[in-house]
């Protein structure tokens, strides 16, 4: 059974993106300060929905997206739902998947399917009719879940009658162990002897993918809401013809090779230890996040080929970070894939930064190599 959690998550993966771009069966898309489904409506598509209040008292005939800073759901959404937000709210009917990303995460649902869950804090009641994997701080779980339970936490509270195995890493824990029909096993508690199998570790591996694309996802919608004009500074020096891409490229690997060597020099010298330190600093920012403005270009491009708009980028991201996490399980692709996303990043953030600065510096700077040239 766990075995299948990653198929089902590329699955699950493969499909958002497959209904984002095809516009034979495109979704329903909603952006704004708020949206509500009212509990009469129906729709017969899939929802993307970004904004700050979101309400979905409706049916949702497919799955749904929901980006924004309170979400609740208490209808019926009859596929998977894919959340990520500040306060999370489901208490209504899931026919698929749950995944949920948040500071605060309450589910008191019915959900048929598997509840996969990234909170600081997650109150999980209601019925599960399949497995539960949670990534929090704290977690109380009370209910019913007819499968696995699965959670790394920092405190943990289960009163919940579990339908098979419960695993749990955490420091402060209490499990009411007669309601669980499988096995415990115990990891990170002081005294008890972890026992981990292969079919164990199989599951983790899956939760850990999930937190880490969330994560990543959010921390990307934070900085494009942060640095929109910056956002599509950047975005020109990726998409808008393979000139400028290549430009980018060749500046970002210049940039990954200079760039260390430049700050090692700075650093022996004593002296510019601070400038070193900052050189590093940049090109690890840009590593690690400045590939998230990469993959809101690329997850664009893709839209305006379909002939659809996303004005605040909200999809653009989520598609480009659907491509990379695909490609992130093919063995020697992902490598190739990732230095490239990283080269480009670097380099169209250089030659953006390079085009912010006054014409006239840049004019000026062009002659003193001029000079020194013909000296």
């Amino acid at each position: 059974m766990f075995n299948t959690k990653i198929k089902n998550i590329l699955i699950g993966t493969i499909l958002i993106l497959l209904f984002l771009i095809t516009p034979t069966y495109a979704a329903k898309i909603e952006t704004g300060d708020n949206y509500t489904l009212n509990k009469e409506e129906i729709i017969e598509d899939d929802l993307y929905v970004s904004g700050g209040n979101i309400t979905i008292s409706g049916i949702v005939d497919g799955d749904l997206l929901a980006a924004g800073e309170n979400i609740l759901v208490d209808g019926t959404v009859t596929g998977d739902i894919y959340s990520a937000g500040n306060s999370i709210k489901i208490t209504g009917n899931v026919s698929g998947n749950t995944f949920v990303f948040a500071s605060n995460a309450t589910i008191s649902a019915i959900l048929r399917k598997n509840l996969y869950i990234a909170a600081a804090i997650a109150d999980v009641k209601g019925s599960i009719e399949g497995d539960i994997m949670a990534a929090a701080g704290q977690v109380n779980i009370e209910g019913v879940v007819l499968e696995d339970v699965r959670v790394i936490a920092n405190q943990l509270k289960s009163t919940a009658s579990v339908g098979e195995d419960f695993l749990v890493s955490s420091s402060n824990y209490s499990i009411d162990e007669s309601s669980v029909a499988g096995e415990v096993v115990h990891g990170g508690k002081q005294g008890a002897t972890p026992k981990f199998t292969l079919e164990d570790l199989s599951g983790i591996g899956p939760g850990l993918t999930i937190i880490n694309f969330m994560g990543m996802y959010l921390a990307g919608l934070i900085i494009i809401l942060l640095a929109p004009v910056k956002t599509l500074r950047i975005e020109k020096k990726i998409t808008s013809s393979w000139q400028e891409l290549l430009k980018s490229y060749a500046v970002g690997i210049a940039a990954l090779v200079i760039g260390p060597i430049a700050a090692l020099i700075l650093l022996l010298t004593g002296i510019g230890a601070p400038l070193a330190l900052l050189i590093t600093a940049a090109l690890a920012f840009l590593s690690i996040f400045g590939i998230l403005y990469v993959e809101s270009a690329i997850g664009h491009k893709i839209l305006k080929l379909t002939g659809q708009k996303d004005y605040v980028r909200f999809f653009s991201l989520l598609i480009g970070r659907c491509i990379s996490l695909i490609i992130s399980f093919i063995p020697v692709l992902r490598g190739i894939y990732s230095i490239s996303l990283i080269s480009v990043a670097i380099g169209s953030a250089v030659r953006m930064k390079y085009d912010s600065f006054p014409k006239q510096t840049q004019e000026e700077t062009k002659t003193e190599v001029v000079k020194k040239k013909k000296k």
